[in-house]
């Protein structure tokens, strides 16, 4: 693989900013990065007041990197000196490739003021810049060469042939979405924060209807699947011959939890004892659950208290608690699940949705259910049952609740079962 030049220089990388990885140490592909020449970036690493400082470095040249990090690691020693009074010509550059690399250091907030940052995951950055370079794959499939193709040159005819590209590849309607939103978003920072004088040629096109139609866990599959949890033929052996333990203590009560919270899975891995709410008579009343999904999208600066669900006792809820020792633990900051592990919660989450289509195929259960769906199990049972999933806190409002997460035809079973007559008695 061929890199930018280097020698070794103290806070001076090389990045690729496709996968993100640092990749001066080899003239090999490292850790799997094969990207090309086009996709690196020098990047200062530099420490300052206490903290790690990172830029990426406009220019390609080893030279003029150096140049450019020293101007850095000056102007972090002394953030207010103003080396010219000149004003800063804003960097516009005009390759679609460029562009593209520029979007994505606005996502990861590099060179972005302190006011205008964002919290964004990692996650969602690399799939939004993973749509965006979709894009640029479909150009290259025809013969559109990146080095020369500029963000003047897009045209409606294009776009059309990109959305016409998109259909047969995207195997569900939020996928295709997703891509379209992603240059939308693309495009509008281009024109919005940047100034280009551009037309905003995804800006009009129509997204594809999606229809949720939620499905919850038959009874009988979900204690199928929880009497096929064991350390007994329990490896997984993936088609490129890796072999994988899907089993770990902490399994089956992982996802009890999951099912008698009505939590989403990461949510539920962070459930501690201290959440959990006696009544006066020292009985479990509830337990404090943290909307993290809603927090990361309307509390991202953790200037608000987060959004607290209070999930209801269920007697299947209270006999897991009990399992897992709760009266001895109770008001401690400890994990519900592996808390005497050094372990992150999203890794449990990750092991936990694997381990779950793992045992569901060894139960023989043939629907398509996900762990996910074990959410939308409990909130189909507390609205068939209850009738206040719309005041519950779950979601943010009556109508994703009942639009997403609710099984209508478990809803049309209960109503049958209640004995609905059209003229009553």
């Amino acid at each position: 693989m061929k890199l930018l030049k280097y020698k070794k220089f103290t806070g001076l990388h090389i990045v690729c900013k496709k996968c993100g990885r640092h990749i001066e140490v080899s003239q090999t592909p490292y850790k799997g990065c094969v990207h090309p020449l086009e996709r690196q970036k020098y990047k200062a690493v530099l420490k300052a007041n206490g903290g790690r400082k990172t830029r990426d470095l406009t220019s390609l040249d080893y030279d003029d990197a150096i140049k450019e990090m020293l101007a850095f690691k000056e102007e972090l020693s002394n953030p207010f000196k103003f080396i010219t009074t000149e004003p800063k010509v804003a960097n516009k550059p005009e390759l679609l490739t460029d562009c593209v690399m520029m979007y994505s250091d606005w996502l990861e907030n590099i060179d972005v003021p302190k006011h205008q940052q964002v919290t964004r995951t990692n996650g969602y950055v690399k799939s939004t810049v993973r749509y965006v370079l979709n894009f640029t794959d479909f150009l290259k499939t025809s013969k559109v060469n990146l080095n020369t193709f500029k963000i003047y040159d897009l045209t409606d005819e294009i776009v059309g042939k990109y959305y016409e590209y998109l259909e047969p590849l995207c195997k569900s309607a939020s996928t295709h979405n997703h891509n379209i939103k992603a240059l939308k978003n693309f495009n509008s920072y281009l024109i919005d924060k940047k100034g280009y004088m551009i037309p905003n040629y995804f800006k009009d096109i129509n997204q594809q209807y999606e229809n949720a139609n939620p499905i919850s866990v038959n009874d009988g599959d979900f204690i199928k699947l929880l009497d096929a949890i064991s350390d007994v033929d329990s490896v997984h052996t993936y088609s490129t011959g890796e072999r994988k333990n899907m089993y770990r203590p902490y399994t089956r009560d992982a996802i009890e939890l999951v099912a008698f919270t009505g939590m989403r899975i990461e949510e539920t891995m962070i459930l501690k004892y201290s959440d959990i709410v006696l009544d006066g008579d020292g009985k479990i009343h509830h337990l404090i659950g943290t909307d993290l999904k809603f927090d990361r999208a309307h509390n991202w600066n953790n200037s608000k208290e987060p959004k607290k669900v209070m999930i209801p006792y269920t007697k299947e809820l209270e006999v897991l608690l009990i399992r897992l020792n709760y009266k001895e633990n109770l008001g401690l900051d400890k994990y519900l699940i592996a808390g005497d592990l050094k372990i992150k919660r999203k890794t449990i989450a990750d092991q936990l949705s694997d381990s779950f289509s793992f045992y569901k195929k060894k139960a023989g259960i043939s629907s398509n259910i996900t762990l996910k769906h074990l959410r939308k199990t409990f909130l189909t049972k507390l609205h068939t049952k209850t009738g206040f999933v719309e005041s519950m806190g779950y979601q943010r409002s009556a109508k994703v609740t009942l639009g997403n997460y609710i099984d209508k035809a478990e809803v049309v079973k209960k109503v049958n079962e209640m004995g609905f007559s059209f003229f009553g008695d």
